[in-house]
């Protein structure tokens, strides 16, 4: 059905859908001129004691956000949008409504009947973790991140965050391992080992593949507790060795690398062990990076390496580009993303590589690392070295 009708009637019509709770969502679109907001909605949110409603506004890249908890708020935020667009759509339980706004003060709309469910979320709703509070799971329970009717402690909701981040990205790597087989996984520097234990939960008890996890750490009595728990939970393809990361042997096929605390240049063994063994997927969190920084030179940036805390953040951060470069130069697909800060170091980056059958980006990563090296002054890097000791080199 068509009419005109007049923006108060509009305002009336909104007023009474917001009064009895049947709105479902307003769209305004086409701006008239050009503004910075290109769309803006509206929609129902549930509050502590009420309903209240909250206005989005696009500008083609970030949303914005604005609360209202009155009517008549509403309503003055309807008449300044309809000023500024051209079209408005009115989703209600019952119908749909098309607006086309004109200079006169009056409005074309289209109407049809509908049904629709009217779903209103929560403001405040509960991210969907893999890893759910009021869930117990066994590894969580021992190692005091829940209770055992699997309420997350207090003081360790952080690290609860940090293992559900961790599943999700583990998770989203899933699909370039092998569907079929056992799984062989190395996590170097496990410390202890919370998310080498989340990791066994997710692969066994949630994706029933079968694995063989191995965690290596330095610390005798880190790795005996570790081993200890394992066998505690029946978690039968995990087990923890006492080694240093450049030193263990391995002669069988490695799927995955972790590498989630290595310290320094112990993060640099870690990855090019990760690429001597050809692994499908690596996954680093570097924690402390000082190997670069005495050697950093640049006189464009003297403002910043005279200062020692920048300097030393230059460094991280010169050193991580440098590892993710390599990594594209020896055939990885790699990307640099925001992770969850460890409980001993801020450092909030990970290091996701993903083999590549065939690399068309070796070229280009080889020279952007050369470059990088060049225009800070670097003459020695471990992992360089690392590398070329095993006869792996970066130039052609």
């Amino acid at each position: 059905m068509q009419k005109l009708i007049q923006r108060m009637e509009l305002c009336d019509m909104v007023t009474e859908f917001l009064s009895q709770n049947k709105l479902a969502k307003i769209i305004f679109s086409r701006p008239r001129q050009k503004i910075d907001y290109q769309k803006l909605t509206l929609i129902p949110k549930k509050g502590k004691l009420k309903i209240f409603w909250q206005a989005e506004a696009f500008d083609g890249q970030k949303v914005f956000h604005k609360n209202f908890h009155q009517i008549e708020e509403v309503i003055l935020w309807l008449q300044q949008a309809a000023d500024q667009y051209k079209q408005a759509d009115i989703l209600t339980a019952e119908e749909e409504f098309l607006l086309f706004f004109q200079k006169d003060d009056f409005i074309r709309m289209l109407s049809k009947e509908t049904e629709r469910s009217i779903i209103v979320e929560s403001h405040n709703r509960s991210k969907n973790y893999l890893l759910q509070e009021g869930e117990p799971v066994d590894f969580l329970v021992e190692l005091g991140v829940m209770t055992s009717n699997g309420k997350v402690s207090k003081d360790r909701f952080d690290k609860f965050k940090q293992i559900n981040r961790y599943l999700e990205i583990v998770s989203d790597c899933l699909p370039r391992l092998p569907d079929k087989g056992t799984l062989r996984i190395i996590d170097f520097g496990c410390g202890k080992s919370y998310l080498t234990f989340a990791l066994y939960w997710l692969l066994v008890q949630r994706k029933q593949r079968n694995v063989e996890i191995i965690g290596l750490d330095l610390k005798t009595e880190v790795i005996e507790h570790c081993e200890t728990l394992a066998r505690k939970l029946h978690y039968d393809g995990l087990h923890f060795e006492q080694g240093d990361i450049a030193g263990w042997q391995n002669d069988q096929p490695i799927d995955l690398v972790v590498s989630l605390h290595a310290c320094d240049t112990a993060t640099d063994a870690a990855l090019s062990q990760a690429i001597l063994w050809q692994a499908k997927i690596i996954l680093s969190v570097p924690c402390c990076q000082h190997e670069l920084a005495p050697q950093l030179q640049s006189a464009p940036q003297q403002a910043l390496l005279q200062h020692g805390i920048l300097k030393e953040r230059l460094a991280s951060l010169v050193t991580d580009a440098l590892r993710a470069s390599a990594l594209e130069a020896c055939g990885y697909k790699t990307q640099v993303m925001e992770f969850i800060d460890l409980e001993h170091t801020p450092k909030n980056l990970l290091i996701k590589a993903i083999k590549l059958q065939k690399s068309t980006n070796s070229r280009n990563a080889r020279q952007q690392m050369d470059s990088l090296m060049q225009s800070y002054g670097i003459k020695e890097w471990a992992m360089l070295k690392l590398l070329a000791d095993n006869n792996v080199y970066f130039s052609e």
